[in-house]
């Protein structure tokens, strides 16, 4: 039963999207263009694809290029507002629904020359000049077809107007890559795919608050926690560090943690022995305020460690010479 009834949704969400994406078609004038150049890093599937980290990166290699840049985030998780705040600390990060507001309100600011569209492939009433689209080599375009039988936001062939694909975590992934590239291709023949790793960085230890080497991990029992889309990567590469996972917890993306469920997974390690566990970056946005809560106490003796990663793209020149030419 509950089948028929997703698939009855999926057909409705199908159709719902197809009308409001013949809207902007029929009607081009609803397309709101700005001035300046605008930029929209999306994905076709919910989550796990690496939006954020692209954006923060993106953003800081136009800074270095010598370009006025800010961000429109909708804000959908505020871990996501928190990390791009924290990681583009002089960069304006509009936040909001409206995107053409955010826009028209970076350009009064500040003479913003770039402007970067944080989860704008289905954003259509904000012009965009590069459209690009990031995808999971892991788990491409997850299963089960349209939501809410499956993962994906839009049917495939609306990856034909994407000018830009990435095929992020493309190392974990990397069984999957040529394949992805043959389906692109035969949805865009013309299509500039790009490949992407998630390169783990350091950790950030939470409770001591000081950064530590990845060699950290290595030869040691930990548990790992996260409310992200891809938690199997993320995992991956916490054992590719060495790491020996004795237990791990999976959230839905953005989920808020509750006082009891930290609680809860705390005890659980201590059951087994553990006395860290690694988490990710937005997860620590989420984990923080709870550790502060007047419970705190029952936290003690127990660490949590934070795997901060950076977002490396095969050939980056030609990435940021096609970002930065009309």
């Amino acid at each position: 039963m509950r089948k028929i009834i997703a698939s009855f949704l999926a057909v409705i969400y199908k159709r719902c999207l197809l009308i409001s994406q013949a809207s902007y078609r029929l009607f081009p004038f609803r397309i709101r263009k700005v001035g300046a150049r605008v930029i929209s890093i999306g994905n076709i599937t919910w989550g796990g694809t690496g939006k954020t980290p692209l954006v923060i990166k993106l953003a800081r290699d136009l800074v270095e290029a010598g370009k006025k840049v800010a961000v429109l985030t909708r804000g959908y998780g505020k871990d996501e507002v928190m990390e791009l705040g924290k990681k583009l600390p002089n960069i304006p990060v509009k936040v909001g629904r409206d995107r053409v507001r955010s826009a028209r309100q970076a350009l009064r600011e500040s003479e913003t020359e770039f402007l970067i569209l944080d989860d704008g492939f289905q954003h259509i009433r904000l012009h965009r000049d590069l459209d690009i689209v990031n995808i999971n080599a892991t788990i491409p375009f997850g299963p089960g077809g349209l939501i809410p039988l499956g993962t994906l936001r839009e049917p495939l062939e609306h990856l034909s107007r994407a000018h830009v694909f990435i095929l992020t975590k493309s190392d974990i992934g990397s069984k999957n890559v040529h394949w992805i590239r043959q389906k692109l291709l035969s949805i865009k023949p013309d299509a500039v795919i790009f490949e992407a790793v998630h390169k783990p960085v350091q950790f950030m230890d939470f409770r001591r608050n000081k950064f530590l080497s990845l060699d950290e991990a290595k030869d040691k029992k930990v548990a790992v926690l996260s409310g992200i889309g891809d938690p199997f990567s993320f995992e991956k590469t916490v054992e590719d560090l060495g790491a020996e996972i004795v237990l791990a917890a999976r959230f839905d993306d953005h989920h808020a943690y509750t006082e009891t469920e930290i609680a809860e997974f705390i005890k659980k390690c201590r059951e087994l022995g553990v006395k860290e566990a690694v988490t990710t970056e937005k997860d620590y946005y989420r984990i923080q305020p709870v550790l502060k809560k007047k419970r705190s106490q029952d936290f003690s003796n127990f660490n949590f460690l934070v795997l901060e990663i950076e977002f490396h793209i095969h050939d980056e020149e030609d990435f940021l010479r096609r970002c930065l030419n009309p």
